[in-house]
C-alpha cells in the first residue's frame, strides 16, 4: 500500500497549515484498524489537507493514495473517503464564482489550474468506484457512498444507471437502497435525459401493497417529486405517511445517542451533536426523507399541508420536532390551506415538553397574521402562569415564547403577562408593534409601566432599551412619550445622544398632541444632519400640520430627494407619500427621480410610485411606475397593491397582473430559503387582502363566479 508515497516531495506543498510534510502520516493513518486513529486522520484530511473545501497542490497529490485506500478490501471507513473524494472534485464548482485569496492573476491562474486537476483527477479515475459498487467486496457504508459519488463523478451516465439499476435489484440493507434510489433521482436531475428513465424505475417502486422497503418507498417518492414529477401517483400522502407510521411502529433503525467513539475532532464533535439532536426519533432517516419530500413538492401545497398536518399529530417526539421546524418555513412562505396546521401548531402548546412548547411558540410568533386558530391555546397556556419570576430571562422561557406570539397577534389576554414583564423591568424589543395591534382601551393598562420604564432611563444608556420603550409609549400616545423626546432633544449638542432619531419618530408618531416640542422641530429642520432630514420633516409635519408645511417641511423633503444615498430618498418619499396631495410641489423633484433608471430602482421605486399617487391622484401617471415598482423588488409589492386598492375602477389594466399573483403558490416575498428562513407573511397576507380588494372593486371577483380567498 502506498506505493511511491514517499518519493513525492511532500515538503515543496502546501496546505492551509504550511507545508505538506505531515500528509504522509495523515494517509497512513487513515489505513489504521484502529477507529480513532482514522478519525484523527481523516478530520487532518479535511481541517488541513482539503480546509474548507480549498485545494492545494498536496489535496491533489493525496488522489491516488486515496483511491488507493478506498479500493482496499476489508479496510474500515472507505466510504468517508468517498465523500471525501467527492468533494475534492468539487462537483462542478466555477472558480470564477468563488472567493478567490489573491489579486495576482499568476497566482489566480494557478489556483484554478489546481481546481481543474483536483476535477480531473478524481473522474479519471471513477472507473474503481464503478466496480466497487458492481461487485460484491463493497461493505455497507462504502455501498451507502457509491451511488451517488458515481452521478458525480463517472463520466459515462449510460453506465453508472445500469449499475445503480442492478444493484437495487440485489441490495437488501435498508440504507443502500434509499442511497441508490437517491442516485437515480440526482441522475435524473442532473441529466435530463435520464429523467424520464430514472422516473420509471423509481415509479415501479412505489406500490400500494408495501411490499418494497418502507424507507425505500419514501426515498422514490421524494426524487420522483425531483426527477420525474408527472410519474408522481395520486397517493403521494398516502404513501409518505403510511411510511412514518411504519417508522413509528418498527423503529429497527432507531440510532444510538452515542457510539462510544471519543476523539478531538470535530468530526467527533459533530457526530455527537448529531446524535444528540435525533436521538428523540424513533427512525430519525424517515424524518429527514420527510423534510427531502417537502422540498421536493416545493409549490404543491395542497399535499404538503396534508403532510405536515399528519406529522404535527405524530405520537413520536422527534417527528414532531421536525414538523414544528417545517411549519415555520411552509406557513411563512406558501400559500394555502393552513388554518388546520396553524391549529395543530397551537396543540403543542399542551404538551409538558417545554422545548416542544418554546420550538412552536417560536414559529406561530412569526406566524401573528395567520395565527387565530392557535390564540386559544397560546392564551391557556398564557393564563397558567410562567411559574417563575419574569425577569429571570423570560423571552428566552417557553413561557416568554408563548406570551410573545400571544402578544404579537394583538391579542388583549397578553397584557396582564407584559404588565408583569415590565414591572420587573423587562422591554421586549417588539412591544411597541404588539401595542399597535391590540385594542387600546386594552393596552392602556400597559402605560403607567411603560412611563415608569421612562423615567428611569438614560438616553445615552442601552440605546435599544429606549428605542423599543419610546416606540411603545408612543402606541399607546402616552405623555411619557413627549417629555422623554424632549429631554433627549434638548440635550447639549456636543453629547452623544444615538436615540435622537428614535426621539423624532416618536413626536412624529404623536401628532398634535406633542405641540410643545415644535420649538425643538423647528430648529431642528434649521440645522440637522442629512439623515435626519426626512425624519424631522415627518415630526413638523405630524405635529405642526401645514402651518409648517411651505416654510419648513417641503424645503426639507426638497434637499432630501436630492440625497447622494438612496435610504435618504426613500425615507423622504414615504413623508411624502403620508402627506398626501399637501406635497403635490415636490412632483416635478420626484419626476425627475422617476425618469432616471439608476435612482428608480429596488426599494426606491416602490416608494416613488405611491408617493406620485399620493401627491398628484393621477392614475395615468401613476400606473407605470406602480407597474415597474411590482417587478423592481417583490417587497414593493404590498403597498403597491394598497394604491390599486384606494384606486378603484381605475387600477382596472392590473388585475389580469393581480389574478396571476393570487394563483401563485409562494408568498411574494419567498426568495427559495430554506433551513431557518422565515418569511413575512403578514406582508403577504395584506398583499392578497389588497389585491381582493382591487378584483371586487372592478367587478372581476362576481363575473367570474368568486373571488379567491386565497391562491
Amino acid at each position: 500500500m502506498f506505493t511511491g508515497i514517499d518519493d513525492v516531495d511532500w515538503a515543496s506543498m502546501g496546505h492551509a497549515y504550511g507545508n505538506a510534510s505531515d500528509v504522509p502520516d495523515l494517509l497512513r493513518g487513515l489505513a489504521s484498524s484502529d477507529p480513532a486513529e482514522r478519525e484523527i486522520a481523516l478530520d487532518g484530511m479535511q481541517g488541513a489537507v482539503h480546509h474548507q473545501g480549498d485545494v492545494y497542490d498536496s489535496t491533489v497529490a493525496c488522489v491516488p493514495f486515496l483511491f488507493e485506500l478506498v479500493g482496499t478490501a476489508g479496510l474500515a471507513g472507505r466510504g468517508e473517503l468517498v465523500d471525501l473524494l467527492c468533494s475534492i472534485e468539487g462537483d462542478g464548482r466555477d472558480p470564477e464564482e468563488m472567493d478567490v485569496w489573491s489579486d495576482d492573476e499568476e497566482e489566480y491562474a494557478l489556483w484554478a489550474e489546481t481546481l481543474a486537476r483536483a476535477e480531473s483527477e478524481v473522474r479519471s479515475r471513477s472507473g474503481l468506484l464503478l466496480d466497487l459498487l458492481d461487485g460484491d467486496g463493497a461493505d455497507e457504508g462504502l455501498r451507502c457512498a457509491l451511488p451517488g459519488a458515481l452521478v458525480q463523478v463517472h463520466d459515462e451516465p449510460e453506465t453508472v444507471l445500469g449499475v445503480l439499476c442492478r444493484r437495487l435489484s440485489v441490495e437488501r440493507d435498508p440504507g443502500v437502497l434509499r442511497a441508490l434510489a437517491t442516485a437515480l433521482g440526482e441522475l435524473g436531475v442532473r441529466r435530463a435525459e435520464f429523467a424520464e428513465r430514472s422516473g420509471e424505475t423509481l415509479a415501479g417502486l412505489l406500490t400500494r401493497d408495501g411490499r418494497a422497503d418502507a424507507g425505500l418507498r419514501l426515498s422514490a417518492l421524494v426524487q420522483l417529486a425531483r426527477c420525474a414529477p408527472g410519474r408522481l401517483p395520486e397517493w403521494v400522502v398516502e404513501i409518505a405517511t403510511g411510511v412514518m407510521r411504519e417508522a413509528r411502529e418498527d423503529g429497527q433503525e432507531r440510532e444510538a445517542a452515542d457510539t462510544g467513539l471519543r476523539t478531538p475532532t470535530m468530526i467527533s464533535y459533530l457526530r455527537r451533536l448529531k446524535a444528540s439532536q435525533r436521538v428523540a426519533a424513533k427512525a430519525p432517516w424517515a424524518t429527514e426523507l420527510l423534510g427531502d419530500l417537502h422540498r421536493a413538492l416545493d409549490d404543491r401545497v395542497t399535499e404538503r399541508f396534508a403532510l405536515l398536518e399528519d406529522q404535527l399529530r405524530s405520537p413520536d417526539w422527534g417527528q414532531r420536532r421536525e414538523a414544528i421546524d417545517m411549519s415555520g418555513l411552509l406557513l411563512t412562505g406558501w400559500r394555502g390551506p393552513h388554518e388546520e396546521s396553524v391549529r395543530l401548531l397551537g396543540e403543542q402548546l399542551r404538551e409538558g415538553d417545554h422545548r416542544i412548547v418554546r420550538w412552536a411558540a417560536s414559529e406561530l410568533g412569526h406566524l401573528y397574521a395567520i395565527g387565530g386558530p392557535a390564540a386559544g391555546a397560546l392564551a391557556e397556556r398564557v393564563a397558567a402562569g410562567p411559574g417563575f419570576l419574569p425577569q429571570a430571562r423570560w423571552a428566552e422561557t417557553s413561557y416568554g415564547a408563548v406570551l410573545g406570539a400571544l402578544a404579537a397577534q394583538g391579542d388583549a389576554r397578553a397584557v396582564p403577562g407584559l404588565a408583569a414583564v415590565l414591572r420587573f423591568g423587562q422591554v421586549p424589543e417588539d412591544l411597541g408593534d404588539w401595542i399597535d395591534r391590540m385594542d387600546q382601551d386594552a393596552a392602556a393598562a400597559l402605560a403607567p409601566m411603560v412611563d415608569e420604564r421612562l423615567w428611569e432611563i438614560d438616553p445615552e444608556d442601552r440605546p435599544y432599551r429606549v428605542e423599543h420603550l419610546l416606540k411603545a409609549a408612543a402606541a399607546l400616545g402616552s405623555p411619557g412619550a413627549t417629555v422623554t423626546a424632549l429631554r433627549i432633544l434638548r440635550a447639549p449638542a456636543d453629547r452623544p445622544v444615538p436615540v435622537r432619531g428614535v426621539a423624532i419618530r416618536t413626536l412624529a408618531r404623536l401628532g398634535p398632541t406633542a405641540r410643545e416640542a415644535l420649538p425643538e422641530l423647528r430648529s431642528l429642520a434649521r440645522d440637522c444632519a442629512p439623515h435626519l432630514r426626512a425624519d424631522t420633516a415627518a415630526a413638523l409635519w405630524s405635529v405642526g400640520g401645514e402651518a409648517e408645511g411651505a416654510v419648513l417641511v417641503l424645503p426639507l423633503l426638497t434637499a432630501a430627494l436630492r440625497a447622494e444615498h438612496w435610504s435618504q430618498r426613500h425615507d423622504a418619499l414615504r413623508v411624502i407619500a403620508g402627506m398626501g396631495t399637501a406635497a403635490a410641489s415636490l412632483l416635478p423633484e420626484m419626476r425627475i427621480l422617476a425618469g432616471s433608471p439608476e435612482e428608480n430602482g429596488g426599494w426606491v421605486a416602490g416608494a416613488l410610485a405611491v408617493a406620485v399617487w399620493e401627491a398628484g391622484r393621477c392614475a395615468e401617471e401613476a400606473l407605470p411606475l406602480l407597474l415597474h415598482a411590482w417587478s423592481a423588488h417583490p417587497d414593493n409589492r404590498p403597498a403597491v397593491a394598497g394604491v390599486w386598492a384606494r384606486m378603484g375602477p381605475a387600477a382596472a389594466p392590473v388585475v389580469p397582473l393581480l389574478r396571476e399573483e393570487l394563483a401563485a403558490a409562494r408568498r411574494h416575498n419567498n426568495s427559495g430559503g430554506r433551513g431557518r428562513m422565515r418569511y413575512r407573511c403578514a406582508d403577504d397576507e395584506q398583499l392578497l387582502r389588497h389585491a381582493r380588494t382591487v378584483l371586487g372593486a372592478c367587478g372581476e371577483g362576481l363575473r367570474s363566479g368568486t373571488l379567491p380567498d386565497r391562491a
